[in-house]
């Protein structure tokens, strides 16, 4: 979902672009679509990193069952 709209706001950035012929309409592109762009990338980092500690998360928690398993056996 975040990959799907840094694409799109990434396409439209490309359009808008190829349509500035001044100075505010660079601004736009600049002052909007870019910081845009790179909260959306900040938001895909933090959904990697949680999907790493979440992997870590069930790997330890399987881990810490197994033992819990064996103390009962």
């Amino acid at each position: 979902m975040i990959e799907d709209l840094f694409n799109m706001t990434s396409q439209q950035m490309g359009k808008f672009s190829d349509t500035v012929r001044d100075e505010f309409g660079h601004s736009i592109t600049s002052e909007v679509f870019e910081p845009l762009l790179n909260d959306i990338s900040g938001l895909r980092q933090i959904g990697e990193l949680f999907q790493t500690r979440a992997a870590e998360i069930d790997q330890l928690t399987g881990e810490l069952q197994s033992i819990g398993n064996m103390s009962h056996e």
